[in-house]
């Protein structure tokens, strides 16, 4: 189980990397928070869920993939305005199936150079470099 605080949200976060050394990044759908900017896949945290699990859930909800593998990298927290969050990031190594955004979200397969342009929640902006560092 992940570590709990009532004060922030905790969120599973999935570093999906192919052949070509692309990392897996998603667009926010509309009608949700945040709409239109990209971050690294994942979801909330359901109770009695631990991060992997979330993990495994969400990237088969949201993006039809299959998590066969996957190790922590690290956690943080990153306060917005209206809320807190803590994001556990985990490099997913072995997963299966095609990308598809099932909640008609956009999503690309980026190389690390690219990720500075692509608008990102303020989160994962933060921590690009971080990433990138330990996953390619």
């Amino acid at each position: 189980m992940p570590i709990t605080e009532p004060d922030f949200t905790q969120v599973a976060v999935g570093i999906a990397v192919d052949t070509e050394q692309r990392l897996l990044v998603a667009q926010r759908p509309s009608g949700k928070d945040f709409a239109g900017q990209w971050e690294f896949p994942g979801g909330k945290i359901e109770a009695e869920e631990d991060v992997y699990d979330a993990l495994v859930r969400e990237f088969k909800e949201e993006l039809n993939l299959e998590i066969r593998a996957a190790t922590p990298l690290f956690s943080c927290r990153h306060e917005y305005a209206d809320r807190r969050v803590e994001l556990h990031f985990w490099r997913i190594t072995n997963y299966s199936g095609d990308v598809k955004g099932l909640e008609g979200q956009q999503f690309a397969w980026a190389k690390a150079d690219d990720l500075k342009t692509i608008d990102f929640l303020e989160g994962n902006r933060a921590l690009l470099e971080r990433v990138c560092n330990l996953v390619l």
